[in-house]
């Protein structure tokens, strides 16, 4: 019980001793830099969604420093190629001129060109493994090379596809400048003889869901629980074994979020056997195959 002798402590003499309009102001102040630093991280956020979102959508080539030994994690992208300064865009068989950048946002589609070349170009949907068989029936019977320039896409389709080639016994290969990327170099393991060009990127991330039907619209957490994930990762490793080349190359995809890229160097590519044999220059476009009479 408070006696009237009560007096009050010093902490509360000293509150009583603080004028009521700096109290309002202190809270005012307060409440001030709280919506400030609230405001600052939604711009933030909006700012990174932003990035993001053009990363995603983005079709036209991005520049990009070129990666080097110690420092090869770029962005992953999904729709287009990376460029710089001393990189270009890859020649590919079939093709009279460099491939538009809408064509790695399409499905994967097929040409063949001569010299018993096939082209490949475009996302790894589900469906694209039998896409393949059916080229391979078909107008490709007679291709002995397989050359890729994809962002990746379904890995179920991408260990498919690589399971065909090597029953085929196809040769792989990346072009000088070309992009395979995310699954696409799981197709690349199931050539025979595998090979890629100068400046070439050949980079790997973990396993990743997409939501909305243009398949890379938007990243989202992988939907399957962690024994599956370890699953997926284990197939891929055995298939990485059964071609040939050093499954541990996958760590480096495991420790790699999905909007990264890990882009392996030409020697990290040769010591993993994940390449067999050097490639020569570009491939002749075919209106100068065509002046030689090289053309069927």
């Amino acid at each position: 019980m408070v006696g009237d002798d009560y007096a009050p402590g010093r902490l509360e003499r000293l509150f009583r001793s603080i004028p009521d309009g700096a109290v309002l102001r202190g809270i005012f102040f307060a409440l001030l830099v709280l919506a400030i630093g609230t405001a600052a991280l939604d711009y933030q956020a909006l700012a990174a969604a932003d990035a993001e979102r053009e990363r995603l959508e983005r079709t036209e080539p991005m520049p990009l420093a070129p990666p080097s030994p110690g420092d090869q994690v770029r962005p992953f992208l999904p729709r287009t190629i990376p460029v710089g300064p001393d990189r270009g865009e890859p020649r590919l068989p079939g093709y009279d001129g460099p491939v538009p950048g809408e064509a790695m946002a399409r499905p994967m589609t097929f040409r063949t060109a001569p010299g018993a070349l096939a082209t490949a170009v475009g996302r790894i949907d589900p469906g694209t493994a039998d896409a393949l068989r059916a080229f391979l029936d078909g107008v490709g019977a007679g291709a002995r090379t397989l050359v890729l320039h994809s962002p990746g896409g379904a890995v179920e389709d991408a260990m498919a596809m690589a399971r065909l080639l090597r029953e085929r016994r196809l040769d792989t290969e990346v072009p000088a400048d070309g992009y395979c990327a995310s699954a696409c170099p799981l197709v690349l393991a199931g050539g025979v003889h595998r090979s890629a060009g100068a400046g070439a990127w050949i980079g790997l991330h973990q396993v990743y869901a997409a939501e909305g039907a243009a398949g890379f619209r938007r990243l989202a957490d992988l939907d399957r629980s962690i024994s599956d994930i370890q699953s997926t990762v284990a197939r891929c490793q055995e298939l990485l074994a059964e071609m040939g080349i050093a499954p541990e190359v996958w760590i480096k995809a495991m420790r790699t979020p999905p909007e990264a890229l890990y882009v392996l160097t030409p020697q990290e590519l040769a010591e993993a056997n994940f390449t067999t044999k050097p490639v020569q220059g570009p491939p002749m476009p075919d209106s100068l195959a065509r002046a030689f009479g090289l053309s069927p």
